[in-house]
């Protein structure tokens, strides 16, 4: 029956869940024959063990108004859809999550695996496919809309301060053109990282990027650059460039682990450097300074402290402005401060260098790289012929070292040796045996001749 608590006049019906017992819940009336007629609505729907309305009466989803209107006008089938459609929507939507929170998470992950400079690169491309604050479903996270993106891709506008005249006379930027295919590998990677993250955090089973084809990599471009021009360009420089240029052309290390060494990682002795490189266990190595770069090093260590980095306060892009400004005033035709590798593996191959060397200076895994990129700089005829000589004196050296330690041993020299064949040879024992032979053969058993004959 419906009741009433104390001091209301709203009538109250007790609700069976399916569980057992009763939950109270209100009829929102003060007339006592509807809330009757609530009453029977609730007991018939309990009897038919109808539980899916009334755990929603139950749950507060669904007040008892709102029932008994659908059950008056015979339209509960239509509320259970309404209902379900409701639930599948809100699944749906909690299925396909917004992803763009998870990209400030993504960025902080980033250091533990790539340098600060390239995380911050990667989430100003990502975020060109997935704005801030703008939600970015995960069913739109799909190969086929990463490829699109890719394909719209253009060149970002650089960001210019605002002229202080009240008439700016700085020229429109220029229309955007599309990136290239180099820098589209460089967005892919971004989004590859991004989506890596989102398979090892469970918000995604499988990463759709791996289905998005990353454009071929430009064919390696090595510059040939005249060891003239290198000296004309480190002679000129000012410190501590002109040690940075000697160290770059003179090892062929690249730029982030020549800012990284310190003064400890120079041996002075063997004239070699270790070069902390990052991108692959292969570039930690110790590399060999060449001859024609070394007094430009060591003079720029006078000017050092114990445990000082070499290049204190540079970074690669002021490295690569002053170099390309040292390039413009010598009137020498432009290339990248990272052609010095190119420089130092050019000339280290023309040497004859065995390609395992210039691999390991280069902080290469493997000599593939060198062969096929400089395997075309090999050694002329007559820079062979200076190495053969090389070769055939250390046979020489070789040799001696080898006939020094016999005659220590007590060994016969070649000529003793010689000597001592034709007394053995020349003596009646050994001559009996070969006048008569053919073949070789030493006996003179007329038997065994036959059968040999």
């Amino acid at each position: 029956m419906p009741y009433r608590r104390r001091g209301l006049s709203i009538w109250y019906i007790a609700i069976p869940t399916r569980v057992g017992g009763r939950i109270k819940r209100s009829s929102g009336t003060t007339h006592k024959p509807t809330a009757k007629q609530m009453e029977r609505m609730v007991a018939e729907l309990a009897e038919k063990r109808d539980w899916y309305l009334l755990d929603r009466v139950a749950n507060d989803t669904l007040s008892l108004g709102n029932l008994v209107d659908a059950w008056n006008a015979n339209a509960l089938e239509a509320l259970r859809n309404r209902f379900r459609e409701e639930e599948a929507r809100r699944e749906g939507e909690e299925r396909d999550s917004d992803l763009e929170p998870f990209v400030e998470k993504w960025e902080r992950s980033l250091v533990d695996f790539v340098k600060k400079d390239t995380a911050a690169h990667y989430g100003v491309q990502l975020r060109t496919l997935i704005p801030k604050g703008a939600i970015f479903r995960r069913s739109q996270f799909t190969a086929v809309a990463i490829a699109r993106w890719l394909d719209d891709r253009t060149r970002l506008v650089q960001k210019r301060r605002r002229s202080i005249r009240a008439k700016s006379q700085r020229k429109d930027d220029p229309a955007p053109r599309p990136i290239t295919g180099s820098t589209k590998r460089k967005y892919r990677a971004a989004a590859q990282s991004f989506g890596a993250y989102l398979v090892q955090r469970g918000i995604l089973e499988s990463n759709p990027v791996r289905d998005v084809k990353a454009p071929p990599a430009n064919r390696p471009r090595p510059v040939e650059i005249d060891l003239g021009e290198v000296r004309r360009i480190v002679d000129g420089a000012l410190a501590p460039y002109k040690g940075l240029y000697a160290l770059l052309y003179g090892t062929g290390i690249e730029v982030s682990a020549a800012l990284a060494c310190i003064e400890s990682d120079v041996d002075i002795k063997r004239r070699e450097v270790r070069a902390r490189g990052t991108k692959t266990h292969t570039r930690d190595r110790v590399v060999r300074v060449a001859e024609w770069a070394w007094p430009y090093l060591e003079e720029h260590l006078e000017t050092l402290t114990p445990g000082e980095r070499l290049f204190r306060g540079l970074d690669r892009w002021a490295v690569g402005k002053a170099h390309g400004a040292r390039l413009v005033a010598l009137g020498l035709p432009h290339h990248r401060v990272h052609d010095a590798r190119h420089f130092y593996a050019i000339r280290a191959v023309r040497a004859g260098t065995p390609y395992e060397l210039v691999a390991r200076q280069l902080g290469h895994a493997d000599v593939q790289m060198v062969a096929k990129v400089y395997g075309r700089y090999a050694p002329r005829s007559d820079e062979r012929d200076r190495w053969e000589k090389i070769a055939a004196q250390m046979d020489a050296e070789a040799e001696k070292k080898s006939t020094d330690l016999g005659a220590l041993l007590g060994a016969p020299t070649a000529d003793e040796a010689a000597d001592e064949n034709e007394k053995t040879l020349g003596s009646d024992d050994a001559h009996e045996g070969y006048a008569d032979s053919r073949g070789g053969t030493r006996t003179h058993d007329p038997g065994i001749m036959s059968a040999v004959l």
